[in-house]
């Protein structure tokens, strides 16, 4: 049954039931027209012109779009021959840098620097050489190396060796000696004076023969004169262990693994062993006898006595002319310029310059010149707090003759 209208209202067109209200000022637009005739919209507007959408027809007008941004312009071939040479310029510049950086030792702090001590005439220099720490290889090398700067510098008129050192291997401490000795060949007018620090014993007062005067601090240790051959045997923990060494010996090789920790010792072998550290301790006194005969209080008949493996305070040892005076670095300095006949001297200390990683961590031998060459950092590593040190796991390892003072 058809609705009927309201009273006073005429028929419904139901084609314009859902047509939008008139524009204003009573004007619809010819979409309105269409729509409320039953006819088809006009088209969509062009792009970029977008009407209000009609409800009645939403799916022929699509969603607004954007214009897609501008390709990006390729790169000129001039752009890129200028990027290439610049980067090709950057590359040999950071390699040459490097390689100046190795050249000067700031990477490997392979070259001699010199601290200044005290200002004055340069052409009248004493010079300083630290040996500090334990005496081996690496210590060897590097007085070498300072030696030979100094060498090579005419302004030096005297040497001052600082030693500060327990002593250690005995090949290391020769080789030391004899730079001395070779220095003093071929500067036969420049003196050298030896200032110890807090310990000079065994190798360190083997090295400390070779100048011409000895100061010791009040309170300096030093002598210790005698040689260590150090052996450690584990063949019966190895026997509670079922543990046999099995080392092959060539035929009639028969002292080849003489002082193998892993077997027990034989009288033969002892008796060879013992003739090697007899004979080392026979150079160190012939070394001692060398140096101090003819200086104060030293009496060669005494030196046997002396050469005790005992360790001596400044005071005893000038008493038996191991030491010549007691006295503080200046003391030593000043001597060494008296002697050399300066009357405004210059003091300069060598030392290698920072190394790479010294310079990111903070540490340096600039500011420390005593710095032990036994510590941590190239020779060893802190485990727990606990240093354990390179060198004296070498030393455990592998036997050597020591000059070297192991009471402290």
């Amino acid at each position: 049954m058809t609705p009927q209208p309201p009273p006073g209202q005429g028929p419904i067109d139901p084609r314009g039931a859902f047509s939008p209200p008139p524009a204003p000022g009573g004007m619809t637009s010819s979409w309105q027209t269409n729509a409320a005739a039953g006819g088809t919209p006009p088209p969509p507007p062009p792009p970029g012109m977008m009407p209000p959408m009609p409800p009645q027809f939403p799916q022929m007008y699509p969603p607004p779009m954007f214009m897609p941004p501008p390709p990006r312009p390729h790169r000129s071939f001039t752009r890129a021959i200028f990027v290439t040479l610049a980067t090709t310029i950057f590359g040999i510049s950071l390699t040459l840098n490097i390689y100046l950086l190795l050249a000067s030792g700031f990477l490997s702090g392979g070259s001699s620097k010199q601290t200044s001590l005290l200002e004055g005439d340069p052409h009248q220099k004493v010079a300083v050489v630290p040996v500090s720490g334990t005496i081996f290889d690496d210590m060897s090398r590097k007085f070498d190396r300072w030696m030979s700067a100094v060498d090579k510098d005419g302004d030096v008129k005297a040497l001052v060796i600082e030693v500060d050192s327990p002593g250690g291997s005995v090949t290391a401490s020769d080789e030391m000696l004899h730079r001395i000795q070779r220095y003093k060949n071929d500067h036969s007018g420049v003196p050298v004076i030896i200032s110890m620090g807090g310990l000079a014993a065994s190798g360190g007062y083997y090295v400390s023969c070779g100048g011409d005067y000895l100061f010791a601090q009040p309170t300096t240790l030093t002598g210790n004169i005698g040689v260590l051959l150090p052996q450690y045997n584990v063949s019966k923990l190895f026997d509670k262990w079922g543990i046999s060494e099995n080392t092959i010996v060539s035929s009639g090789a028969t002292f080849k693994n003489a002082g193998s920790m892993f077997q027990p010792e034989t009288p033969e072998a002892r008796a060879y062993l013992q003739d090697i550290a007899d004979k080392a301790f026979a150079q160190f006194k012939s070394v001692v006898r060398t140096g101090r005969t003819g200086h104060t209080n030293f009496k060669t008949p005494e030196l046997d006595n002396i050469a005790n493996g005992k360790i001596y305070t400044a005071e005893d040892a000038k008493k038996i002319g191991l030491i010549d005076d007691i006295g503080y670095q200046q003391d030593a300095y000043e001597y060494a310029a008296k002697k050399a006949g300066l009357n405004k001297m210059t003091v300069v200390r060598y030392h290698d310059p920072p190394s790479f990683f010294d310079a990111f961590s903070g540490e340096s031998n600039v500011s420390n010149p005593h710095a032990s060459a036994s510590g941590t950092g190239a020779n060893g590593i802190t485990i727990n707090g606990v240093n354990v040190n390179a060198n004296e796991v070498r030393e455990l390892l592998t036997p050597r003759l020591l000059y070297l003072w192991r009471g402290q």
